[in-house]
C-alpha cells in the first residue's frame, strides 16, 4: 500500500473541506509597512533606432539552463537523489516484508523522505538566489558603467536591491519590463557623416634642377710666422737643465686651428751635435682667441754636460716638419752662463739646417720605436 495514500491521511490529519474563497481587501499603504515597491509604471518613452537590450525570454533561458547544470553538478543533490532512491527501495520493501498495520514504520520511513525532500528545496532555493543575485550585479555594473543607459529614478531600484529592501527577483523583473519597453536601452551609436572627398586639380611645375650647395672652402694653410718662442731663464743648474719657453700666437696665426692641438719638440744636444736624451720632449700647445700664450718649462738630467743647445720646434704633427708654425728656435745653455738664443730657422739654416731636420726626424722615430 502506498505511504501518500488518502486512507492514510485521512487517519492522520482527518478529511479536508474544500476552502471558501473570499477576496481580499487592498491593504492601505500604511499597513504594508512601507516596503518600496519597484518603479516600473509610467508611460515610458520609447527611443528610436536599435537599442542592445537583454531580452527577458532569452535571459530566462539562460538562467534556466544554468541552474540545471549547478543542479547537476551540486555534490548535496546528487547525494539527495541518492537517498531518494533507496529511500523508494526501502518503501517497497517494507511493504512487502511488514504487516500492513504496522503504521510505525511506514510512518518513519515518510519522515526521512519528507526531510530528503526538504534539503533538496532548500538547496534549490539557495542556488536560485545565488544565480539571481549574480545576475542583478552583472546588471548594476552594466548599468553603472555606461554600457546600458536609464532613468534616474531607476537608480532608486538600484539602492533597495543592494539594500535588501527589495528581492533580487523584484529587481530583475522591474529591469526586464523596462528594457523591454525601451526605457532601458544601450548608448545610441553617433552617425558617422563622411564629407566627400574633393580632389584637387594637379597642377605639374616644370622639373627643377637640384641646388648645389658649395662646401665652404678651408683654409688650413700653416706658415712659420704663427707663432713666436722666447726663452725665460734656461741654465745647467747642478747637472740638470732648468728653465721655461714661451709660445705666443701672432696676428697671423690661422683662426682654424684654434682649439685645436699643436705640438712642441725640443732636443737637447752637446756642443758637438750629439744628442744627450734617449727621446725628444713633446708638449702639447692649444690656443684660442682669448688665451694666445703658454708656458712650457722644462728640467732635464744633461748626463754631465756643462754645455748644451736646446733645439724646439712647433709643428702640426711629430712626422710633419713641413707644417711648422714657427721658425727652429736654438739657444745655448751653461752652468756659468746665461742662455743665448741663436738665431736660426728651419727655412733659413741652409743645407746644415736641413740635414739637422732629417737627424731630429730619425731620432725621434728611433725614439718611438725604442717605446
Amino acid at each position: 500500500m502506498s505511504l501518500r495514500s488518502g486512507t492514510q491521511k485521512a487517519k492522520k490529519y482527518g478529511t479536508p473541506t474544500t476552502p471558501t474563497s473570499t477576496t481580499p481587501k487592498t491593504p492601505s499603504p500604511r499597513a504594508t509597512g512601507g516596503t518600496p515597491t519597484p518603479t516600473t509604471t509610467g508611460t515610458p518613452r520609447k527611443p528610436t533606432g536599435r537599442r542592445g537590450v537583454i531580452p527577458q525570454t532569452a535571459a530566462g533561458i539562460a538562467v534556466q539552463e544554468k541552474f540545471k547544470q549547478q543542479l547537476q553538478n551540486n555534490p548535496i543533490i546528487r547525494a539527495a537523489n541518492t537517498a531518494l532512491k533507496n529511500l523508494a527501495s526501502m518503501e517497497k520493501r517494507y511493504a512487502s516484508v511488514y504487516d500492513p498495520r504496522s503504521e510505525g514504520d511506514k510512518l518513519a520511513a515518510q519522515n526521512k523522505i519528507d526531510n530528503e525532500l526538504e534539503k533538496i528545496k532548500n538547496e534549490e532555493h539557495r542556488l536560485i538566489e545565488i544565480e539571481l543575485t549574480s545576475n542583478v550585479n552583472q546588471i548594476i555594473g552594466a548599468l553603472e558603467s555606461g554600457k546600458q543607459l536609464y532613468p534616474d529614478w531607476f537608480q532608486n531600484n538600484i539602492v533597495w536591491v543592494q539594500t535588501g529592501q527589495i528581492t533580487p527577483q523584484a529587481f530583475l523583473d522591474s529591469y526586464y519590463y523596462l528594457s523591454n519597453e525601451g526605457t532601458i536601452h544601450a548608448p545610441m551609436a553617433e552617425p558617422i557623416i563622411e564629407e566627400p572627398i574633393i580632389e584637387e586639380p594637379i597642377i605639374e611645375l616644370p622639373e627643377l634642377l637640384p641646388e648645389v650647395i658649395a662646401e665652404p672652402e678651408i683654409n688650413d694653410s700653416i706658415t712659420t710666422n704663427m707663432v713666436t718662442q722666447q726663452v725665460i731663464n734656461f741654465n745647467i743648474v747642478n747637472g740638470r737643465a732648468i728653465g721655461s719657453i714661451r709660445f705666443v700666437a701672432t696676428e697671423n696665426f690661422n683662426p682654424y686651428y684654434y682649439g685645436k692641438n699643436i705640438l712642441s719638440i725640443v732636443q737637447f744636444k752637446t756642443p758637438n751635435g750629439v744628442n744627450i736624451l734617449p727621446s725628444v720632449k713633446q708638449n702639447n700647445l692649444r690656443f684660442t682667441e682669448t688665451e694666445r700664450d703658454e708656458i712650457i718649462n722644462f728640467d732635464e738630467d744633461m748626463k754631465g754636460n756643462t754645455r748644451a743647445t736646446v733645439e724646439s720646434f712647433v709643428w702640426e704633427w711629430i712626422d710633419k716638419p713641413a707644417g711648422a708654425f714657427s721658425n727652429k728656435y736654438s739657444i745655448e745653455i751653461s752652468e756659468t752662463e746665461t742662455a743665448k738664443p741663436l738665431s736660426t730657422g728651419i727655412m733659413g739654416a741652409g743645407v746644415g739646417g736641413a740635414i739637422g731636420i732629417l737627424i731630429l726626424l730619425g731620432f725621434i722615430a728611433d725614439s718611438r720605436r725604442k717605446k
